[in-house]
């Protein structure tokens, strides 16, 4: 939904039944991680050197995933 634009994302706001098309499990969003980094590197000329506070393959954010405490 995202990757499809901003009118797209806001219509969702309004309508939740136009979010339908962007649920299935054949698209693949993972690219837009990599957004913030290539901006950073065009904009600067340099490799964005960071560490997130959470791996989002882990789900070690515990908060962010209630259903996987043990």
């Amino acid at each position: 939904m995202v990757a499809a634009g901003r009118a797209v994302w806001e219509s969702v706001f309004s309508d939740p039944d136009e979010f339908a098309p962007f649920t299935s499990t054949e698209r693949d969003g993972e690219w837009l991680l990599y957004v913030p980094d290539e901006a950073y590197e065009r904009a600067t000329g340099k490799e964005w050197d960071h560490t997130t506070r959470y791996c989002y393959e882990s789900c070690s954010n515990e908060d962010g995933w209630p259903d996987l405490r043990s």
